[in-house]
């Protein structure tokens, strides 16, 4: 029986536009990071996009999730920091994820894919029969922190929501593919023109903060002190 761990993701290519079709399904994205929940009974682990472990820097969501109704599970989904009008502040969210112990009163996951349950790799079925097995899982589940990514038939209607209420875009998928680590064509994303255009420099929040250039004077200080300090 394969025990759950964690799987690497499935990666949504760029696209212009939601694809069309009764074969796809669509999905509003928020702003904040990828991220895993891998459960063997009580113990949790809680992985991001690259597999780093947050569990023990999120301790009151690896209690919660140990509560899931289930043995054995991976959930598949993203994590973000709700303000207090329910909107994603991806900003707020990366300050406090840079934090030894973030405040997790307002950090919710939203769970899109179940990839194993109680011993069962599910990544081979379909997502249509992934996605029925997460809505069971989540329709009896009590915990704070997780909530169910609504899916949606028409990606263009959606996108266009989701463009007048400030989220990052949407996320279409094949109903019939299977779950694949890596970049995939069964998934798609299309980014809100809105979002684009405020976070045309969202590099800069990535970027280690630069050190102040010193004059001479201060280089001569720091020197003086360095060597103070060295005789000590």
């Amino acid at each position: 029986m394969p025990r759950p761990v964690f799987i690497p993701p499935q990666i949504p290519s760029s696209t212009k536009a939601p694809p069309q079709g009764a074969d796809w399904i669509h999905e509003p994205k928020w702003d904040g990071y990828r991220f895993q929940i891998v459960k063997n009974g009580n113990q949790i682990r809680l992985h991001s996009r690259s597999g780093a472990d947050y569990s023990d820097r999120l301790p009151m969501m690896s209690e919660a999730f140990a509560e899931l109704p289930t043995r054995a599970a991976v959930l598949d989904g993203e994590l973000y920091l709700l303000d207090a009008t329910g909107a994603a502040d991806f900003r707020r969210f990366m300050a406090a994820m840079r934090t030894r112990r973030p405040n997790e009163s307002q950090l919710m996951f939203f769970a899109f894919d179940l990839l194993h349950q109680d011993g069962v790799d599910l990544c081979q079925l379909p997502l249509s029969e992934r996605k029925q097995d997460l809505q069971k899982l989540c329709a009896k589940s009590r915990v704070p922190y997780m909530r169910l990514v609504q899916t949606f038939p028409d990606g263009a209607a959606l996108l266009e929501h989701c463009n007048t209420m400030g989220f990052e875009g949407v996320v279409s998928k094949r109903l019939a593919s299977r779950y694949s680590s890596g970049p995939s064509r069964s998934w798609v994303k299309t980014k809100c023109p809105g979002w684009k255009r405020i976070n045309a420099e969202r590099w800069r929040i990535f970027e280690a903060p630069s050190k102040p250039t010193l004059t001479e004077a201060q280089k001569t200080l720091a020197k003086k002190r360095t060597g103070r300090e060295g005789d000590l």
